[in-house]
C-alpha cells in the first residue's frame, strides 16, 4: 500500500477566496485561510497543508510575488509531493510562465488554479477547480500547470480567453496536459521531465514593454520610449507577424531600437498559430530591421521570458536575442 501523498496549497489571493457576502466590489478577504473547509472531501485525496503566502487581487501581483511563490515551492520541494497555487485569474498566466522559467528541472507538479466565482458562493466553479487541481497535484506531472474548468494546461502556454465563462482559459498552440471528466486522462507523451538536478533561478528585469499595434498608430509616439529605461519590447503585430512598412512605417522605430541595443520581439494579436514574419514583406522587413520572432509563444509568455532572460544575462540584449528563440520550459514549439 503506497503512502498518502502530501500536498501544500499556497494561497496568494484572487476571486476563489473572496467573500461574496461583502458588498461589491469584491476584494481580498479573511476567507483566504479557510478555503479548504468548503471542500472537506479533499482530505480523501491527500494530506493537505495550506499556507497563505499573500492575499492579493492578482491585478496587484508583481515580479517580487513570482519570486516569493517560487521560493516557497523550492524551500518545500523535498517535503511535499505536489503543490497547488491559488491565484487570481487576471494575471495567472503571467505567474504560471514565470514559475515555469524559475523552477528548473522541476521534480513535482505545481498546479495553479482559481475561480470565476468565490468558493463561498452557492453557484461556483471554485470547488471543482480546487478539488481537481489537488487531484492532479498528486499525479506524476512534474510541470508548472494551470488548471481551469476541466483541463490542465502547460502553464506557459495558457491564455485567459473569457471574463464570464467558467471555461476561462485556453492553450491555443499546445494541447492540454490532462483532461478531467469521469476519468482523469493524462497525456504522458506531452509531459516534460526533469533533465537534471532541481534549481531555483529567481529574478526578473522589469525593463520590458508590450506594445499593441493598431491601424492609425503614429510611430513618432513610440520614439520617446527609446529614451526610457527599457531593454526590450514585445510588439503584438498583425497575423503572422506583419507591421506597417509603408505609411506610418514601424521600421524606423525597430531600426533605432536595435541600434541603441534594445531588443524587439514580434508576437501576434491572433490567439492561434505561429508568428512567421518572413512569410510576408511587411514581416520580413521587420526582421531585416533587427526584430526577432516570438514563434508560437503567447505574448505573456514572451514578455515574462524576456524579463527572466534579461535578469539571467545581466541585461545583455544581444545575448538574449541569440537565445530567445530556444525553448527553456516548453513555452515554444
Amino acid at each position: 500500500m503506497s503512502a498518502r501523498k502530501r500536498l501544500l496549497v499556497i494561497n496568494t489571493g484572487g476571486t476563489l477566496g473572496m467573500d461574496p457576502r461583502k458588498t461589491a466590489p469584491l476584494g481580498p478577504s479573511a476567507l483566504a485561510d479557510q478555503v479548504l473547509r468548503f471542500i472537506p472531501e479533499a482530505r480523501e485525496i491527500a494530506d493537505i497543508e495550506m499556507k497563505v503566502l499573500f492575499n492579493q487581487d492578482s491585478a496587484n501581483v508583481q515580479p517580487a510575488h513570482w519570486d516569493a511563490i517560487a521560493a516557497c515551492v523550492a524551500e518545500a520541494i523535498d517535503t511535499y509531493d505536489g503543490f497547488v497555487v491559488i491565484h487570481g485569474t487576471d494575471t495567472m498566466a503571467y505567474t504560471a510562465a514565470a514559475l515555469s522559467y524559475m523552477l528548473v528541472n522541476l521534480p513535482r507538479p505545481v498546479v495553479l488554479t482559481g475561480a470565476q466565482r468565490p468558493i463561498a458562493s452557492i453557484r461556483t466553479d471554485a470547488k471543482t477547480n480546487l478539488v481537481n487541481a489537488l487531484e492532479l497535484a498528486t499525479r506524476d506531472i512534474p510541470e508548472v500547470g494551470l488548471f481551469f474548468d476541466h483541463r490542465l494546461f502547460r502553464g506557459n502556454r495558457a491564455h485567459k480567453v473569457s471574463i464570464d465563462d467558467f471555461d476561462a482559459f485556453a492553450s491555443p498552440n499546445f494541447p492540454p496536459l490532462a483532461e478531467v471528466g469521469l476519468h482523469v486522462q493524462v497525456r504522458e507523451d506531452l509531459v516534460r521531465r526533469p533533465a537534471g538536478l532541481f534549481q531555483l533561478q529567481p529574478g526578473f528585469c522589469d525593463k520590458v514593454l508590450i506594445l499593441c499595434l493598431f491601424p492609425g498608430l503614429r510611430p513618432e509616439h513610440l520614439m520617446p520610449l527609446l529614451d526610457a529605461d527599457l531593454k526590450a519590447f514585445v510588439i503584438e503585430a498583425y497575423g503572422a507577424g506583419t507591421v506597417p512598412v509603408a505609411e506610418r512605417s514601424l521600421l524606423p522605430f525597430i531600426e533605432e531600437a536595435t541600434r541603441r541595443g534594445r531588443l524587439v520581439a514580434i508576437a501576434s494579436q491572433a490567439l492561434s498559430g505561429r508568428v512567421e514574419p518572413a512569410l510576408y514583406e511587411a514581416g520580413r522587413r521587420a526582421l531585416d530591421a533587427g526584430a526577432v520572432s516570438c514563434g508560437d509563444m503567447t505574448p505573456a509568455a514572451a514578455a515574462v521570458k524576456l524579463m527572466f532572460m534579461l535578469a539571467q544575462y545581466a541585461e545583455d540584449t544581444r545575448k538574449v536575442g541569440r537565445v530567445f528563440g530556444q525553448s527553456i520550459a516548453g513555452e515554444l514549439t
